[in-house]
């Protein structure tokens, strides 16, 4: 758990970050960005077996919920039945399915990842830590933005699901990166001159950038790695990348968004591809 100390002093420490934000402009330019790990065709039949075949632990929020949405139609679009969804509680209250492909519950409070790791903790470590294959808990674009110090953040992360990893040894446990949002429209960029920021400009998105990237740094070889965001920054040959001040970063791409910081139909399911890859690949 994070205690109110320790989660007063890393958002404390985070906050003065802000002034040095300040208003950023992008420079659009095209690359390609290191994703090459991310598969753009359908899962095969072999895979979307595999998944339904092992019981998952989402902690997530709206995001994740697009996610979700695109699982069944990955299933049908194969004739392959799909498992049941199971919509379980943070505070443990809820059962699983034996047959569920995912259990998953709503956690924490967005603005508040520290909020999330304790609900992920919770589960895990209750009655429903017992009947899981997989664990993994999702971000929302909301929990890291321009005033957050990431590495304390990233840091905690580790901190909690290694003391997950040693309590739950029979668990396996999945690793994410947050969300992007797309390039901020005029009108949106004018609220935030004015005082009314969405935290979706640029130097939101180059904050979550380098808290992906200490993700990727780590995790990137172990084969658990669901990166959405590489997922939500590329489509076909046309990846979105930008740099200012010499900084790149990664923004949502529009074809694969509903609005700033959510998935269509399309993201929703290419994220959830790669998710059910992911999971077939760690399948016990």
């Amino acid at each position: 758990m994070v205690t109110g100390t320790r989660r007063g002093a890393l958002i404390a420490a985070g906050a003065a970050l802000a002034l040095a934000a300040g208003a950023v402009t992008a420079i659009w330019r095209v690359e390609n960005p290191p994703m090459d790990a991310i598969d753009r065709t359908p899962p095969t039949v072999a895979e979307l077996e595999a998944a339904a075949r092992t019981r998952v632990l989402f902690g997530h929020q709206s995001v994740g919920g697009n996610v979700l949405d695109g699982v069944d139609a990955l299933y049908e679009a194969e004739g392959v039945a799909a498992p049941p969804v199971t919509e379980v509680h943070a505070d443990g209250r809820g059962a699983l399915d034996d047959d569920a492909f995912l259990a998953h519950a709503h956690v924490g409070v967005n603005g508040d990842p520290f909020t999330k790791l304790d609900d992920l903790a919770r589960l895990v470590d209750g009655p429903l830590g017992d009947g899981v294959d997989l664990a993994l808990v999702k971000f929302c674009y909301l929990d890291v933005t321009a005033p957050t110090d990431v590495q304390a953040l990233f840091d905690e992360y580790v901190h909690v699901v290694e003391g997950l990893e040693r309590r739950k040894p029979g668990i396996r446990f999945l690793h994410a990166t947050v969300p992007l949002t797309t390039d901020r429209s005029w009108r949106a960029s004018l609220k935030a001159v004015l005082g009314d920021d969405d935290q979706a400009g640029p130097a939101d998105n180059i904050a979550r950038y380098r808290y992906n990237e200490l993700v990727r740094e780590r995790y990137a070889d172990s084969g658990r790695l669901f990166d959405i965001a590489a997922v939500e920054a590329t489509l076909a040959q046309h990846p979105t990348i930008r740099s200012e001040d010499g900084v790149e970063y990664f923004v949502l791409n529009r074809a694969l968004a509903a609005d700033a910081g959510h998935l269509n139909e399309l993201g929703s399911a290419e994220a959830a591809a790669e998710l059910v890859r992911v999971v077939a690949a760690n399948a016990p």
